[in-house]
């Protein structure tokens, strides 16, 4: 029997509450945890058969223009929509790099339909102007090619929300033929106690489908790497398409400013020769200058 003044603890009915819930809570935790999951992949496995990613790439580059100053063209970008529903492009980022140069970097705002079950094709126009070269025109003129890099974003707004996809696209930019520039021949004109005159026959080719202005242009000659002579002539004349002109350039050397061997050369009348020509024209690109070098060694006339 026990005593009755034995301890007995106290415990209120809102206390003993509490941790019932405390011990129900533990005890079903795992379980909302399992359930959770469940219903997480359950979720994603739905939007999954409902909405499949689009594809996205780049179904083909239309170059509109070649010209000497740069290059009009069109990337077309490809969205297949293999989806019972409809999605929305919200727009495209996109940047270029041609020869290693980044010339372009933009964004343009689309909200183009994409239907279900359909492809759209999405038409992004780009100019290049090859003067953003580090090369400049002359560089990019000294080419058959340039090779271009097209990287972009496309964003979607979907059922299931946005989407991204990521676009790369590599190829070659077709460069025109600059004008034609030819030596056709060098010949001595005169040869006297003190100076010697070269006549240098050129011949500009215009090989365009467009007119050609030529305003003026800029040599520098030189015989066994002696410049001989160097100045700026004014032309102003128009090449039209198909058509060449024909320069016929006098350059004279003082006898006694000049190495004897350069003499020499020029008395066996073969001459080893050396010339750099700017040619300033007229597009209706704008106006430009071409480089030119020619080098070699050739008889006299």
């Amino acid at each position: 029997m026990g005593s009755p003044f034995s301890y007995r603890p106290y415990v209120r009915r809102g206390e003993i509450a509490a941790r019932a819930d405390v011990v129900l809570r533990r005890s079903l935790a795992p379980a909302l945890i399992a359930v959770a999951i469940a219903g997480s992949l359950q979720c994603a496995s739905l939007v999954k058969t409902i909405f499949n990613p689009p594809q996205v790439g780049v179904d083909r580059v239309e170059f509109r223009n070649v010209a000497l100053t740069g290059t009009d063209l069109v990337v077309h970008i490809k969205i297949h929509n293999p989806n019972s529903v409809g999605a929305t492009l919200n727009h495209i980022e996109y940047a270029l790099d041609v020869d290693g140069d980044r010339l372009l970097n933009g964004k343009k705002e689309d909200k183009t339909e994409i239907k279900s079950n359909d492809t759209s094709i999405i038409a992004l126009p780009v100019t290049i102007n090859y003067t953003g070269l580090k090369s400049g025109i002359a560089g990019a003129l000294s080419k058959k090619t340039l090779p271009y890099g097209f990287k972009g974003k496309v964003i979607l707004d979907t059922p299931v929300g946005a989407m991204n996809f990521d676009i790369n696209e590599a190829g070659e930019i077709p460069v025109p033929d600059r004008p034609r520039f030819d030596i056709e021949k060098i010949a001595l004109a005169e040869f006297g106690v003190t100076s010697a005159t070269l006549m240098i026959h050129i011949k500009v080719s215009n090989n365009h489908d467009f007119e050609l202005d030529i305003r003026k242009f800029r040599y520098e000659f030189s015989l066994q790497d002696n410049l001989i002579s160097a100045a700026n002539i004014n032309v102003d004349r128009s090449v039209a398409h198909d058509k060449s002109m024909s320069i016929a350039l006098p350059v004279t050397l003082k006898v006694l400013g000049v190495k004897r061997s350069v003499i020499d050369m020029i008395k066996s009348g073969k001459i080893k020769y050396a010339m750099k020509f700017d040619l300033d024209i007229q597009t209706r690109f704008g106006p430009m200058t071409i480089p030119y070098e020619r080098d070699g060694l050739t008889s006299l006339y």
